[in-house]
């Protein structure tokens, strides 16, 4: 390793171009567009709703045949950006409360990126608010702190005469879902910056061939830097920096030094894949392309566990089916492999690490991240497809939900004639069928069928989603569904004569995408927000 001199920093100021529905590309190499309306035009709903999971040691990767305590939920799918006649890729996302960044960039020799901001505060309805557009920059990867995100990128230095390499970090205030300063440029050798991480102090930047892993103190003045060969990724936690390269493996230095700490030896990867890192609770996860993801002790290097890639179809190339990225917090690790989909497991337990199953989505899986109750996709040329955890815990208050077990997992749930279930936590089932007494404290998320007979009782505290959009989803209500907290229904609401709901307590919200059916006797009771507008 060798020492490397960081370059030089430019200011570009973004041409603004608001409502701009023909050419957003008018007036520089940077124009931003405001026209939410617009821009939010690329989320749909097509498929949105309660989502199956793959059984991985079922044959031929059957759907599951028994609930899931991962109640999944498909918000919306995202069409990737097209500007002038290109498809742009999504190449990754970072969240930070109320909104996600996703960043773009366009295969091949044409240099054309975006950075897309989304308001997710409503989450059954994410909406773009604002989009940066780069005509000579691909963007490769994106982080968000304290009110800035920080990008890296490929810039055409043939139509960009002030950078002095291709390499660059790209900083901009963002606040309230806006750009809110010009674009600061930093050039580092190298041909691509591909990956940025923000530690205690500085910001941490990789470049790929001929490049370096460069550190920037917040005035984005150049720090220490070393030259590597191949960098993918960089993550910053456990006070230390873990570097990815394509032909040495895993590198753990100090983040103010550079100086190496710890060496991992990985086999050599398959040059210019998209890698990525993730540290949490002091545990190191890899991508590391067809074998999977690795697992290891930021602490001393150490091996702890080799997650494969749980199915491998045969209509696809073997070369498609490899772990691209990798995203774990609250214990649960998303794995994006490729045509392989997403795998979903509990690292919990290192010791006995659970598998869920895996998402089958339209499209190669090429970049995931999960935080807090979502998760973000990138399925290439595809775009991007959104996903809610729906773990919701009951108010410990009610006392209706106090010492109540677990769901048992029955995929199909029938309570018959003078029964009495019920249940806490989270769960996700194919259908319910109510002939008597029914209750749920916690998540619940029912895919096919909602049937509530006379004189059933079903209540609900915490969280409940029914059906998928354009399945023909009808959630039949002829007795009692009593209700405290939020309610969402892809498909149709139907409550015949006597059909009844009532909510409890307060901070209730009801929200229908389908059409609503009240017939005559028919009621809904109590204080509650509906959200589209459905209830008479």
């Amino acid at each position: 390793m060798k020492k490397h001199y960081l370059l030089g920093l430019i200011l570009v100021f973004a041409f603004y171009s608001c409502n701009d529905t023909t050419d957003p590309i008018r007036g520089g190499a940077i124009t931003i567009n405001s026209d939410s309306q617009l821009l939010t035009a690329r989320v749909k709903m097509d498929n949105a709703g309660v989502i199956e999971l793959i059984d991985p040691n079922a044959p031929a990767g059957r759907i599951q045949e028994v609930a899931s305590d991962l109640p999944l939920i498909l918000v919306s799918q995202v069409d990737a950006p097209q500007i002038n006649g290109k498809t742009l890729k999504a190449t990754h996302v970072d969240i930070d409360g109320n909104y996600a960044y996703v960043s773009y960039n366009t295969e091949g020799d044409t240099y054309l990126g975006a950075v897309d901001i989304f308001d997710i505060s409503s989450p059954y309805s994410p909406k773009i608010t604002e989009q940066a557009i780069f005509t000579d920059t691909d963007i490769s990867s994106l982080e968000y702190k304290n009110g800035k995100l920080y990008l890296a990128a490929a810039v055409n230095i043939d139509e960009n005469s002030d950078v002095t390499s291709p390499a660059n970090l790209i900083t901009v205030s963002v606040s309230g879902g806006r750009f809110t300063s010009g674009f600061v440029y930093t050039s580092l050798p190298g041909f691509v910056a591909t990956d940025v991480a923000n530690t205690n102090s500085g910001t941490a930047v990789t470049s790929g061939n001929d490049g370096v892993i460069g550190i920037f103190d917040a005035s984005q003045t150049p720090g220490n830097s070393i030259q590597m060969d191949d960098l993918r990724a960089v993550a910053f936690g456990s006070d230390k920096l873990a570097v990815l390269s394509g032909s040495t493996g895993i590198h753990i230095l100090d983040p103010n030094s550079l100086s190496e700490v710890i060496s991992i030896a990985l086999a050599a990867d398959v040059a210019g894949a998209k890698r990525t890192l993730d540290i949490d609770n002091g545990i190191l996860y890899v991508s590391e392309g067809a074998n999977g993801a690795g697992i290891y002790k930021m602490t001393d290097g150490s091996f702890v566990s080799r997650l494969a890639i749980p199915i491998r179809p045969t209509d696809v190339e073997e070369g498609d089916i490899v772990t691209n990225a990798v995203s774990v917090d609250d214990n649960l690790l998303f794995m994006a492999n490729g045509a392989a989909g997403i795998s979903i497991s509990d690292v919990s337990n290192l010791a006995a690490i659970k598998q869920f199953g895996i998402l089958d989505l339209d499209g190669s899986s090429n970049f995931v991240r999960n935080e807090e109750e979502f998760v973000f996709v990138a399925t290439g040329r595809g775009g991007l497809q959104i996903l809610k955890i729906n773990k919701v815990s009951p108010n410990p208050t009610e006392a209706v939900c106090s010492g109540l077990p677990a769901y048992p997992g029955d995929y199909w749930l029938n309570v018959n004639g003078g029964e009495t279930k019920a249940y806490s936590g989270s769960a996700s089932i194919g259908g319910l069928n109510n002939n008597a007494n029914f209750l749920f404290c916690g998540s619940l998320a029912v895919l096919d069928q909602f049937n509530m007979n006379g004189g059933a009782v079903t209540e609900v505290y915490g969280s409940l989603v029914f059906g998928r959009m354009n399945s023909n989803s009808t959630m039949h209500i002829n007795s009692t569904l009593k209700l405290s907290g939020s309610v969402v229904i892809y498909g149709d609401l139907n409550l015949n004569s006597g059909g009844k709901i009532e909510f409890i307590g307060p901070n209730n919200s009801i929200t229908v995408f389908g059409k609503v059916t009240q017939n005559t006797g028919s009621s809904i009771t109590g204080n509650f927000t509906d959200t589209e507008g459905k209830i008479k």
